[in-house]
């Protein structure tokens, strides 16, 4: 009974590894001058390992990873990232806030600039009592597959996140947390 289980656990981890993507401004519109991208951005929650699809005309416009200063000022001029095949992949590999615009003169002030923040990959419930939304909030799981987990443990609460200036994979942080799982099953069932 145990095993069957740390193997359902298992198999649910990574299941959820591989993330959904996302046709920037779809349904309706796509990388252009017509999209409200703060609109489309508010109406999805993306996870970590998402993807960003970028299509458009590689003649008329391009893709710029900026910080938010760059997003805020429309400046393309210290990019992160830039991108100009017209359609263009771009991994939700790490949690937090990301920025991009059209470094097109002109067109990121005309609104092609989206916002989109990554929660983590498995949302758990948040602790008893709190107002938590189960998003990496103390007493939940995060899993970033951009390091390898730290476990930080407060009485009461255990919550997993990444060490500064670590590297990993998602494959060593399901390990480890379906190792997690198997010990504290073995507590519970004995």
């Amino acid at each position: 009974m145990a095993l069957l289980a740390v193997v359902v656990v298992a198999a649910a981890a990574f299941s959820t590894a591989s993330g959904a993507s996302y046709g920037v401004g779809k349904p309706n519109g796509g990388w252009d001058l017509q999209t409200n991208y703060t609109s489309w951005a508010s109406s999805i929650t993306f996870r970590l390992d998402d993807k960003l699809v970028f299509k458009y005309s590689a003649a008329a416009h391009d893709v710029v990873e900026v910080t938010k200063d760059g997003y805020l000022s429309c400046s393309a001029s210290s990019p992160i990232a830039v991108h100009r095949t017209g359609e263009d992949a771009v991994e939700l590999g790490r949690l937090g806030r990301r920025y991009f615009i059209c470094g097109v003169p002109g067109h990121c002030d005309a609104g092609m600039k989206l916002e989109v923040r990554t929660l983590c990959s498995i949302p758990s419930p948040p602790p008893p009592g709190s107002d938590g939304d189960g998003n990496g909030t103390p007493g939940g799981i995060c899993i970033d597959g951009s390091s390898p987990p730290t476990i930080i443990s407060t009485p009461g609460v255990v919550s997993y996140g990444s060490a500064p200036g670590s590297s990993g994979s998602a494959t060593t942080a399901l390990a480890i947390m379906a190792a997690a799982t198997v010990m504290l099953l073995s507590l519970i069932i004995v």
